[in-house]
């Protein structure tokens, strides 16, 4: 992810299985791969499963933070499709976020 490989990434996550906290944490890198393809529509539909059947199994600690994460990134998808959505919450209060999250946590998720 980090050099940029996107196609990479999503190819090794294609038919992951693993525990429900894996599961997660895939789920939400498959966000930011298409996102960060500019395939905006895939990355909120990635966000949106996320938020809605994943977060549940990340670690209590790591919630607030991949929470605010995702809900973050996929307004700003969403505005990439239509300009007219409003963007959710700022990059101040995300990195304010950041500061009690976990190290690794950071460190995957950094903004």
């Amino acid at each position: 992810m980090q050099a940029g490989d996107y196609p990479a990434v999503l190819d090794l996550l294609d038919g992951f299985q693993a525990q429900p906290y894996f599961m997660a944490k895939a789920e939400l890198f498959r966000a930011m791969a298409r996102h960060r393809q500019d395939r905006f529509a895939d990355a909120v539909h990635h966000y949106d499963n996320f938020l809605i059947n994943h977060l549940a199994d990340m670690p209590r600690k790591d919630r607030p933070y991949v929470e605010e994460y995702a809900k973050f990134f996929r307004s700003r998808a969403q505005a990439r499709i239509d300009p007219s959505t409003p963007l959710y919450s700022s990059l101040e209060e995300l990195r304010k976020h950041a500061v009690s999250a976990p190290f690794l946590t950071r460190a995957e998720f950094s903004v």
